[in-house]
């Protein structure tokens, strides 16, 4: 006697499907259907094949694959990246579970600043395999692929955050002839070019140039603008033989009006006279402690359009020299890096309650004094 309950149907039934799908070439055979085979076919119904590709790491420190590596590994892709639209590197990491992102809190400088399982990470931030702790905003288009180590990641990186590191493998010279192109054209004045071009000059000599050109105003926001470039060429000597010499540059220059957010009805005590604290933020209609009423778009913002600014540029120049004795490899890698950055801006800051409102809204001034007139 066969029993199922009506959650296990619809299994049973799909699983019969792709038996089905699977195994009708096999009807067709000399064997006929109650041939010898027919013994194997009943057998084959009963499993599923999947077929497919694991990522690899293309990492140096990388010493097995990733199946056989005791930690959480998550390999970004190139194809990931341009396939949900990640134009910088904040975008991408979104995609990881267990990640989230800071701002500026604690006087730390304006940039990416990941927080892996509630760890601040930006110092685990690596390019190449080289600690890249700088604060800066990471674009996407000369990124070949992210590698993010949920966990910690002393063995490999050294001493850094306990939650986990990420490392940025940037697009170098390949044995293949390719020239990439793409352009996007969006809402609020987005508009975004980037150009991969990958040249083997000889057998020997090989040379790639990234570029990328982005403009855009922000969605829902009002005055909000950023505007950016940035190019990175690079050099290959010995190109697919075991002693290879890479040169490689990276400059990224951005200039924006910086979004500081909005401001919350919120105090770090409780909300005066009235025993709770208020989170929430000072979107729609909104009073304050002392009765005055207004509204308030989510589109406004908190700042000075003809003062406030944050400019910033990236120069990055890498020499890599390996050479590979068999299974081991020989790697030097020797690297400048300066990042300069320079903003002003204004901080909706609510954490003496001034927007709610810490005591009755003051009176008024009283009006100046009128002179006498005869």
């Amino acid at each position: 006697m066969t029993r199922s309950t009506p959650a296990a149907s619809p299994a049973f039934l799909a699983l019969a499907c792709v038996g089905f799908i699977a195994s009708a070439p096999a009807h067709a055979g000399p064997d006929g259907p109650d041939g010898p085979a027919a013994g194997d076919d009943e057998q084959d119904r009963s499993q599923i094949v999947v077929t497919g590709e694991r990522e690899q790491r293309n990492s140096p420190k990388a010493t097995e694959k990733l199946v056989n590596t005791p930690r959480s590994v998550v390999v970004l892709p190139k194809e990931v990246i341009e396939q949900t639209g990640s134009t910088t590197l904040a975008d991408a990491l979104r995609t990881v579970p267990g990640i989230t992102f800071g701002a500026a809190e604690g006087g730390n400088p304006i940039g990416d600043r990941p927080f892996i399982r509630g760890f601040d990470s930006q110092g685990s931030t690596f390019v190449d395999g080289v600690r890249d702790i700088a604060a800066q905003t990471r674009e996407v288009f000369a990124i070949e692929q992210v590698q993010i180590v949920r966990g910690s990641d002393s063995t490999l990186g050294g001493r850094g955050s306990a939650g986990g590191s990420i490392n940025i493998i940037t697009k170098l010279p390949t044995t293949e002839n390719f020239v990439r192109a793409t352009a996007s054209v969006g809402t609020d004045d987005y508009k975004r070019a980037t150009l991969d071009v990958n040249q083997r000059l000889t057998d020997l000599i090989g040379v790639r140039i990234a570029a990328m050109w982005h403009d855009q105003d922000v969605a829902g926001r009002d005055a909000i603008w950023s505007r950016r470039w940035g190019v990175a060429p690079s050099l290959t000597l010995g190109l697919g033989t075991d002693t290879r010499m890479t040169l490689a540059y990276y400059y990224l220059e951005s200039h924006e009006l910086p979004d500081s957010g909005i401001p919350y009805l919120y105090t770090l005590a409780n909300a005066p006279g009235t025993g709770e604290i208020y989170s929430e933020p000072a979107i729609g209609d909104v009073t304050t402690i002392g009765g005055v009423t207004g509204h308030v778009d989510r589109s406004t913002y908190y700042g000075l359009k003809s003062r406030d600014f944050r400019d910033a540029t990236t120069h990055q120049a890498t020499l890599r020299v390996e050479h590979d004795f068999g299974t081991v490899t020989l790697r030097n890698n020797a690297r400048y890096s300066r990042n300069d950055q320079a903003y002003i801006f204004l901080l909706p800051d609510d954490s003496q309650g001034n927007v709610f409102g810490t005591a009755a809204t003051n009176p008024s001034p009283a009006p100046p004094p009128r002179a006498a007139t005869c």
